[in-house]
């Protein structure tokens, strides 16, 4: 996989927090592991996957296990290299950490499935970023995201995440709402199969996407 070079790589919002990123609990254990254990019914032992905005690596720890290979990427490098320090004892090992931002299209590609959770709300252009995932998945291969649907909120809370960004202490963040992004799901070519929400997160929609065989 390729890395950005030191030449070019400029730190983002996400090189400043993420050791405050990586102290963070999970907020909804519950609803987090009943993620895992619903992308793990959809993976098999000799799968690859391609992960796009692992952030510190926790999910694809957990997720490699199940699959052959584990292409892990992040915009961050320090979010990545946290990653790196969490493999232990062996942990990990089918795992390939990597800097690169969402619509890098990797050399392991073409995937069995690609992987976005608490992303596709954050990067700079969703258009781009979904045709790029699906140009790494193989045809009848799987796009599994779980993606924060602010749209969907009130009013308060996005006036909120606005103020908290121009204090620089939110990154930009797209205001989707799960209609928009379904819509955007089937415009870049994938057909629905599921969509779901775990544990309280009523604004924070799981949908698995196929492309055509």
């Amino acid at each position: 996989m390729h890395t950005q070079s030191s030449h070019t790589y400029k730190p983002t919002f996400w090189d400043k927090i993420a050791p405050k990123y990586a102290k963070q609990p999970i907020k909804d254990p519950k609803a987090y592991e009943a993620k895992l254990e619903a992308v793990r019914t959809y993976l098999k032992p000799t799968d690859t996957v391609l992960e796009i905005g692992c952030g510190t690596g926790s999910t694809a720890l957990a997720l490699a296990p199940s699959v052959t290979r584990y292409c892990a990427t992040d915009c961050a490098r320090a979010m990545i290299a946290i990653a790196e320090e969490k493999r232990v004892g062996g942990a990990g090992a089918n795992i390939e950490f990597d800097v690169a931002d969402a619509t890098h299209i990797s050399s392991a590609a073409p995937f069995d499935a690609v992987l976005a959770f608490s992303l596709l709300h954050l990067v700079d252009d969703l258009h781009a970023t979904l045709e790029a995932v699906y140009e790494q998945v193989k045809p009848g291969g799987l796009f599994l995201s779980k993606t924060v649907c602010l749209g969907d909120g009130n009013a308060a809370m996005r006036l909120m995440v606005r103020a908290l960004r121009l204090v620089g202490v939110a990154p930009r963040v797209l205001f989707l709402t799960k209609a928009e992004l379904r819509r955007a799901l089937i415009t870049a070519g994938f057909e629905i199969e599921e969509d779901r929400f775990f544990g309280s997160g009523v604004l924070n929609p799981f949908f698995v996407v196929r492309r055509p065989a």
